[in-house]
Parts: structure tokens; C-alpha cells; sequence
């Protein structure tokens, strides 16, 4: 693996952390997840004001984070296809680098012109 994908890990887990430091800072009362289940009919039409720093800093470091993931996932995606490709052309190197004999018949599957005779010794006389 690359230095840069080991990096990408490392910031990838401080800004988990920091992630859950800034949802739990929130405010519960419209604040982060917690509003958006538990509206009222009163809080949907009123101007609760604009967004705290916490809430958007919460955004921008959302969104640093699922650009992070999308960008160690593709690093993977990469990796894999490259080590694939290694190992294939490793394979095809070693099958060409072997010798190519040709194959051997066992003699019982020759056909029986091709079978040399054995010479035919004269007979004694007794």
C-alpha cells in the first residue's frame, strides 16, 4: 500500500473522532439529528435563526469525511486491479519461460508398424 493511502487512513480516523465531538456538541433543540424527527408544528414555521458555527463546521467536515471514504475506496478499487494484473502477467511470464517438450507416447499406443522387431536369432542344431 501506498504512503499516501496510509495517510488517508490516519486523517480518515481523526475526523471520525472529530465528527462524533461535533454531533455530540450540538445543540438538541434543532439542533444536528435531533430535529429532524422531533419537529413540532411550531418549530417548522418559525425562524429559529441561522446556523451556529458548530453546525456548519459539522457540515464542512461531513463532507471533508465522505470525500475522504469515496477517495480511499477508489485508492483500494486501484490496488486490487494493479495486483491483479501483476500476479496475470506473472502467471503468463512463467508459462512462456517454460520449456516446451514435446510429449512422449507410451510405447503400448504406438501402432504395430511403427514397433521396431526384434531380429529373429537362428535356431541351433542339435
Amino acid at each position: 500500500m501506498s504512503t499516501l493511502f496510509w495517510v488517508g487512513i490516519v486523517i480518515h480516523v481523526f475526523l471520525c473522532l472529530f465528527l462524533v465531538m461535533l454531533i455530540l456538541l450540538q445543540n438538541d433543540k434543532m439542533g444536528g439529528l435531533a430535529g429532524l424527527g422531533g419537529m413540532t408544528s411550531q418549530s417548522a414555521f418559525s425562524t429559529a435563526g441561522a446556523a451556529t458555527f458548530v453546525q456548519k463546521l459539522t457540515r464542512v467536515v461531513g463532507i471533508i469525511y465522505l470525500v475522504l471514504v469515496f477517495a480511499l475506496g477508489y485508492m483500494t478499487i486501484q490496488q486490487d486491479r494493479s495486483a491483479k494484473t501483476a500476479s496475470a502477467l506473472k502467471q503468463a511470464t512463467e508459462q512462456s519461460a517454460a520449456p516446451q517438450a514435446a510429449p512422449q507416447l507410451p510405447a503400448a499406443t504406438l501402432p504395430a508398424e511403427a514397433a521396431p522387431e526384434a531380429p529373429i536369432a537362428p535356431a541351433a542344431a542339435e
